[in-house]
């Protein structure tokens, strides 16, 4: 137990850091704020209903912004960016120009780009699956065959 503990005016107490602004966020300890935050984020993962999804990530993020770990908070909002884009094409695709498809296409990338590099393959497959039928065939065939497969296939892997 020492190493959890410091010595403040004399006394030994619990090294946890806490806002004291925030009665709400005295409750818990920056280490279960992590947690709380990875598990709300995990279920946003397994969760099958977008709004639900996006409902858990706001309390993924909302928990990692408690903590001075910012790089989880970051990776957070980009899994929920993905959800409101994903949310947000979900119209019937009728709808569509061609200058909307265009711009689909566009915050695709730029979202897979950035799954790509929080290592947030599964979303990267989510986002391909919603965009699919915004995509050309040269373009569905050509992403498929030399990214979206390699995915796939380290995902099997492990």
């Amino acid at each position: 137990m020492r190493w959890l503990t410091k010595q403040v005016s004399g006394r030994a107490s619990y090294a946890t850091r806490n806002n004291i602004n925030d009665v709400e966020a005295m409750s818990m300890t920056s280490d279960e704020f992590i947690s709380e935050g990875i598990n709300n984020a995990e279920l946003a993962q397994a969760a099958m209903d977008l709004d639900q999804s996006q409902m858990l990530l706001e309390r993924s993020i909302w928990c990692f912004e408690q903590t001075d770990i910012i790089e989880l908070a970051a990776k957070a909002r980009i899994h929920y960016s993905s959800v409101l884009f994903r949310l947000e094409i979900e119209v019937p695709y009728d709808e569509k120009s061609s200058n909307d498809l265009a711009v689909i296409e566009m915050r695709a990338a730029q979202l897979i780009e950035s799954l790509t590099k929080e290592g947030l393959l599964f979303e990267v497959l989510n986002i391909f699956s919603s965009v699919t039928p915004f995509l050309s065939e040269y373009g569905k065939e050509e992403l498929e065959k030399r990214f979206i497969r390699k995915i796939r296939l380290a995902g099997k892997e492990e």
